[in-house]
């Protein structure tokens, strides 16, 4: 392990800084939420939308953001992304208002969605197949920590000074992940230009990239994301809810088993990325939702905390697993010209997913049938999810080898 991470640029290093401080950025902001509403009087409605506001941002734009990374350069989209975010974050401390907070959830958003699209699409045209797991893997262990981390620095720095200060700190690491990324080596990829002329949608160019993401790889991998991306935000919706009705846990049970959660898949993260290189990443992708259906059945089922604890753990483990492998799947199955373009459309075609299951499907199951269905519905889906990988694999095994004979 640590011989192939000797083997990674330093620029994957950085890139996983900038997501962990990106995702601490959007994370801090839940544990304020109560004071938000008690101190400024915001109602339900406004913090759901305070919090939808930030997806809203990444389902836009990250299709657009990826085709312009793959014509003007991964780094200009990763570092206009950051300066973004730093301004973004650092502005939401100077304001109270609700309507100027949503514009500011908005942008990093957008910021957000730049820096993942052009970051992965980066990630993969730096490190040759056999290390393209565990880069991913990385960058994934970086993004867990920030999910443990976030809650962590915005409660404690709010009950410190005030809940404008996490913010201010927010900004501060923003700027500090610009800075690396002013430094970080960009790299050419073909049909890349400089001539803001030659950016201009034609039709030719138009009919190109639509066909690079209508295409089987892309097209189903989409569909994979969108599935596994509703599976997972109907957990986050209906877990905590059902843990609290049937199990009696307080908050700090609720907030203790994320916490086990993530820390599971931050430790597991760059192991289980090299173990995709390894026994290749339909195998691992299958092995993350195996763990991911059990979780949910577990849940379901709801025996006893301690085995509930447990399936988060055993969930925060298989949610990477997925993740690194389908990454890294997505750069084995592209050419470096049209990497941006796909890895954006499956990414906002995943968002989708994450909206209709945690504002359609797991309210409506909840309202319609009861307090656990929304986590059989969570099981189900994860469950169809790894069907439909299976269903796939032999022709995304073939377009690999495809590349593979290309590159070669």
């Amino acid at each position: 392990m640590f011989k192939s991470l000797k083997q990674l640029h330093w620029s994957i290093f950085a890139l996983a800084l900038s997501s962990g401080v990106i995702m601490t950025g959007f994370m801090m902001i839940f544990p304020l939420l109560p004071e938000y509403a008690g101190q400024l009087g915001f109602g339900e409605y406004d913090l759901g939308l305070l919090v939808a506001a930030f997806f809203v941002g990444r389902v836009l734009l990250q299709f657009p953001l990826g085709v312009l990374s793959d014509r003007v350069g991964r780094r200009h989209i990763m570092s206009a992304s950051l300066l973004l975010f730093t301004v973004a974050t650092a502005a939401f401390a100077l304001t109270t208002g609700w309507l100027s907070m949503m514009v500011l959830r908005l942008l990093q958003g957008v910021a957000a969605s730049g820096f993942a699209v052009a970051s992965q699409s980066y990630i993969n045209d730096r490190t040759p197949t056999e290390l393209r797991g565990l880069a991913n893997g990385v960058t994934s262990s970086a993004i867990n920590i920030g999910v443990i981390a976030g809650p962590v620095l915005g409660g404690v720095l709010a009950q410190a000074f005030n809940i404008q200060f996490p913010f201010w700190i927010g900004g501060i690491l923003g700027a500090i992940c610009f800075t690396l990324s002013l430094g970080i080596p960009d790299i050419s990829v073909h049909d890349q230009s400089s001539d803001w002329d030659e950016l201009l949608p034609r039709p030719s160019r138009v009919k190109r990239v639509f066909a690079s993401v209508c295409s089987l790889p892309s097209f189903s991998l989409s569909l994979v994301q969108f599935l596994l991306m509703m599976a997972i935000t109907i957990f986050l919706y209906s877990a905590p809810i059902l843990t609290a009705t049937l199990l009696d846990w307080s908050s700090s049970d609720i907030a203790l088993a994320f916490a086990i959660s993530g820390a599971a898949a931050a430790i597991s993260s760059p192991f289980l990325g090299q173990l995709s290189d390894r026994v290749g990443r339909i195998r691992l992708m299958a092995f993350g939702l195996i763990t991911l259906t059990a979780q949910g059945l577990i849940v379901y089922f709801h025996p006893n905390s301690l085995l509930v604890m447990a399936a988060f753990a055993l969930g925060g483990a298989g949610t990477p697993a997925y993740f690194n492998a389908f990454y890294s799947l997505i750069g084995d199955v592209t050419v470096p010209s049209e990497r941006g373009a796909v890895t954006g459309f499956v990414g906002s075609f995943g968002e989708w997913g994450s909206i209709i299951g945690s504002s359609l499907l797991g309210p409506i199951a909840w309202r319609s049938i009861g307090v656990t269905a929304p986590m059989a519905a969570d099981a189900l889906v994860a469950l169809l999810t790894l069907v439909l990988i299976l269903a796939i694999r032999v022709p995304l095994q073939r377009q690999v080898g495809d590349r593979s004979c290309k590159s070669g």
